[in-house]
């Protein structure tokens, strides 16, 4: 039997998170099933994802050194971490450093390899059928923009809906948006001070010491980020690529919403100035060849004034490696052919393509759905059984513990529901081999230049790079339908030598000879690395090559 933790966080008080007791229950029902012992609960309470404001979570991975436990259960993985980069970070170095894997109780499959690209691929196949349907929804909106009936969007503060004299076709009567007599001076108020120069903060406390209240709740600066820019305030507005002037009364003049505007873009512009951050995309994932250890953001600025931004190895800027420090944006543009490049290999795509299909098959397959249903049947009979418990109880303690536990099956209930949901719609899609390769296709038409597009294609498809001197090696997030548990800087110093058969320390033999084939990789690394790993050269001449 293997030993296992629990890691369980609650980041707020919304109603939309199962609770700290809910999700160690459920980690223990999981764990129990599976023939885990729990060793150990580890509990951060109202804090976020953000790595540093987590004292137990950092404790748990100080401990993970102690061997006391091979796993670490969560209820659903973003309690791990809400950032992908941490996430990644984290289990990579539980997994190389103490063989310990992270796993959700909840989602049938982990976030895994091949999970990455599936969802690139439902992320665009969205975007397809959204485009389709938009055609559709624009022929229909057209009678609902003429005769200026409400369209069922999102209703702002200060409106209202009221019934007309028309019904649907389902026997309700049509609405009619209209003015909020009671909203409309808080509307005003809004616009007029923030036209003024006042802040939002500042308008949301006169709001409040008037005793107005947004959805029962005090107003906060926040809450007029949106108002302030929507300009269905001044009645007329773009929908379906047409203007809309006869759904929406006007509350605040176009001249007022205007001066609104500037002042908008204005205080953007200057909090842009002051928080902009240069996005380092190949964090956590980017280690030295030299010493294995992580390359960090590194830069400087020049004689002229001009900012200079680079990767260096963390050892390095202490003095402990020798590892010149690389440019930033030439390493990110460098992977990013390097991704095309391996891509666009007809063989390479039809592997990957695999990879997708086979992840597909594993996450739509009948086990994980009858996983989720008996769940489902679970959760709802304790629901009727805590609610016989309810009416029967004569003890205000026992009603009260009912009380507390309740909203938790409901919330479990509900995202169960959700994922069955997700599953049954993602068995309807019927994912092939040719829409995975159809999709390929198409991204490789991004703009590699293009900060989106190189953030999208590093998240998803790159697993690690490894900077040398003369050459980088990438691996990507593939495995050729095989398992590959951790990758060394041990292990790809031992392929490069396999491979590129160098007898020499001439740095010009590493440039001229790096040649890779997956077979002599597998040889070399002794291990069923398949094509995840990808190695490129970097020429001085051209700045860039790869050889298949």
């Amino acid at each position: 039997m293997q030993n296992a933790v629990i890691y369980a966080r609650y980041s707020s008080q919304g109603q939309n998170e199962q609770s700290i007791e809910g999700q160690v229950r459920i980690c223990k029902e999981y764990a129990e099933s599976k023939g885990f012992n729990i060793v150990k609960t580890y509990i951060d309470k109202a804090r976020t994802g953000t790595n540093d404001q987590r004292p137990d979570f950092q404790k748990m991975v100080r401990e993970a050194a102690s061997g006391a436990f091979q796993n670490i259960l969560v209820y659903k993985f973003d309690r791990f971490a809400r950032s992908r980069f941490d996430s990644m970070m984290y289990k990579q170095q539980l997994k190389k450093q103490y063989g310990i894997r992270v796993i959700s109780a909840l989602e049938p499959v982990s976030d895994d390899e091949g999970g990455e690209i599936y969802e690139m691929f439902l992320e665009w196949n969205d975007e397809k059928y959204s485009q389709r349907l938009s055609v559709r929804v624009r022929d229909g909106l057209t009678t609902s923009i003429e005769n200026g009936t409400y369209t069922g969007q999102h209703l702002i503060y200060g409106y209202k809906l009221i019934d007309t004299e028309k019904m649907g076709k389902k026997g309700k009567p049509i609405h009619r948006v209209a003015i909020d007599e009671e909203q409309v001076p808080v509307v005003k108020f809004i616009f007029e001070e923030y036209a003024k120069g006042a802040g939002k903060k500042e308008i949301a406390a006169a709001l409040n010491a008037k005793g107005h209240k947004f959805k029962g709740e005090p107003f906060k600066g926040r809450t007029f980020d949106k108002w302030l820019a929507n300009e269905k305030y001044t009645g007329e507005f773009i929908i379906g690529g047409r203007v809309c002037g006869n759904m929406f009364p006007q509350i605040i003049d176009k001249a007022l919403f205007a001066e609104v505007q500037k002042r908008l873009v204005k205080n953007k512009i200057l909090a842009g100035a002051n928080s902009a951050i240069e996005p380092y995309l190949l964090t956590g994932k980017a280690f030295c060849g030299h010493c294995d250890t992580a390359v960090v953001s590194d830069g400087g600025t020049g004689k002229t004034g001009k900012k200079h931004y680079y990767y260096a190895c963390k050892k390095m800027k202490k003095g402990g490696c020798n590892k010149k420090r690389v440019n930033k944006d030439a390493l990110e543009l460098f992977v990013i052919k390097c991704v095309k490049d391996f891509l666009s290999d007809p063989k390479n795509a039809d592997i990957a393509a695999s990879d997708v299909i086979a992840y597909y098959e594993q996450r739509t397959g009948d086990d994980g759905l009858k996983s989720i249903e008996t769940r489902i049947t679970n959760a709802r009979k304790e629901v009727e059984d805590l609610t016989n418990a309810f009416i029967e109880a004569k003890s205000g303690l026992l009603r009260a513990s009912i009380e507390k536990k309740m909203p938790e099956l409901e919330i479990l209930l509900h995202e169960l529901t959700l994922q069955k949901s997700r599953i049954e719609l993602e068995r309807g899609l019927k994912v092939t081999k040719q829409h995975i390769l159809s999709f390929v296709a198409e991204l490789l038409k991004g703009n590699e230049n293009d900060k989106e597009y190189q953030r999208k294609i590093i998240d998803n498809l790159v697993y690690r790079v490894y900077i040398y001197d003369e050459h980088y090696v990438v691996y990507l997030n593939l495995n050729g339908g095989q398992s590959v548990e951790q990758v060394s800087l041990q292990d790809t110093n031992n392929a490069l030598t396999g491979v590129l058969g160098v007898q020499t320390q001439s740095p010009l033999a590493h440039q001229l000879r790096i040649i890779r084939t997956f077979t002599s990789l597998q040889a070399a690394l002794q291990l069923p690395i398949s094509c995840k790993i990808r190695i490129v050269q970097r020429h001085k001449a051209t700045g860039y090559s790869s050889r298949q």
